[in-house]
């Protein structure tokens, strides 16, 4: 790998968080805004050379506003072609309301449903799902093997399953 690509690839990879932040703020939609920061880092790694660019981070804001322009123009254009109302082409369309209510009612139950979950089957699945913890992590952790903590899981799993579709 040149130096090039590696300074290129370590600045992403720190600004990425504020990029996708900026862009989710922007445009309402964290799937576009994905696909954004994913095209910032194309077009930069893309470049015959970085030795001009001054300032590296700088210049991937600069791309990210320059594609968050591009897009809006896309959808001003693509909205007059097919004479609908702009605003659907900008922002990621928002559930109903009852769709949000459901979604949440649902969360709730699915708390609850962990909290009934065995003593240790529990603190496993919230190290493996919440703590995002691999198998090996969490053995180590708990002084238990990674097969107990794979069985578990999968126990923590059926069981949630179980309860959730009976509902």
């Amino acid at each position: 790998m040149s130096s090039s690509t590696a300074l290129i690839e370590s600045t992403f990879l720190n600004t990425r968080k504020p990029l996708l932040q900026l862009l989710k703020r922007r445009l309402g939609c964290s799937h576009t805004a994905e696909d954004l920061v994913q095209e910032t880092y194309l077009r930069v790694i893309q470049r015959d050379s970085i030795e001009e660019i001054a300032n590296l981070p700088a210049y991937l804001f600069r791309i990210t506003s320059n594609l968050v322009a591009d897009h809006g123009r896309q959808a001003v254009v693509q909205a007059e072609d097919r004479h609908e109302p702009l605003e659907e082409d900008l922002v990621c369309p928002k559930p109903p309301p009852d769709r949000v209510a459901e979604a949440v009612q649902e969360l709730e139950m699915l708390s609850q449903l962990i909290a009934e979950l065995p003593p240790q089957c529990r603190r496993i699945f919230l190290l493996h799902k919440a703590r995002h913890l691999s198998h090996v992590e969490i053995a180590e952790q708990l002084g238990i093997s990674p097969r107990t903590v794979e069985t578990q899981i999968g126990k923590a799993l059926k069981i949630l399953r179980d309860r959730m579709g009976a509902l």
